[in-house]
C-alpha cells in the first residue's frame, strides 16, 4: 500500500534547504523546540539536533574566518591607541568563534559527504532507499 503513494518529498534525496538530521542521514520530520531566546529543531525518529545546511554554510564560514582575521589585526595594532589586554580578549573571541565554526564544519562535513554519495545514485536507487525508509519509520512508530 506505501509502495503506491507517490511521495511528498523523499527523505533519502539531498535538499540543502531542508532541515537534515546527521544521525539518520535524512530529512526526517523533526519537533520545534523553543525556549525564551534558545530555538532547537529535534529529529522525530532519533531525537538529534537537526540543521539546515544552507542557513548553516554562512555562519560556518563567517566564524572561521573571523576567527583568523582578528588574532592577526590585533597583532598589529598599538597597545597605546587600545589598552592592555587588547589581544589577550581578540584571541579569546577568535578561539570561541573558531571551535564554533569547526563543531559547524564537523556536521555539515557530515552533509557533504553524504550528498555527493547520494547524488550518484540513480533515481530509481533513491526511490526504493526512500520507500523502505519511510516503511522502516513507520514500523518504529508502531
Amino acid at each position: 500500500m506505501l509502495a503506491e503513494v507517490p511521495f511528498k518529498t523523499n527523505p533519502v534525496v539531498p535538499n540543502s534547504k531542508e532541515h537534515w538530521c546527521y544521525r539518520c542521514k535524512a530529512h526526517n520530520p523533526y519537533d520545534h523546540l523553543v525556549a525564551r531566546d534558545y530555538e532547537k529543531m529535534s529529529c522525530e525518529r532519533c531525537g538529534a539536533s537537526m540543521f539546515n545546511p544552507a542557513k548553516t554554510r554562512p555562519w560556518m564560514f563567517g566564524l572561521l574566518v573571523f576567527s583568523l582575521v582578528v588574532p592577526v589585526g590585533g597583532f598589529g595594532l598599538d597597545k597605546a591607541d587600545v589598552g592592555d589586554g587588547w589581544l589577550e580578549v581578540s584571541i579569546c573571541f577568535a578561539v570561541f568563534a573558531g571551535l564554533m565554526g569547526v563543531m559547524m564544519l564537523y556536521h555539515v562535513n557530515f552533509w557533504w559527504f553524504w550528498s555527493r554519495f547520494q547524488r550518484g545514485k540513480s533515481g530509481e536507487q533513491l526511490e526504493r532507499e526512500g520507500r523502505k525508509y519511510i516503511v522502516s519509520i513507520e514500523k518504529a512508530r508502531k
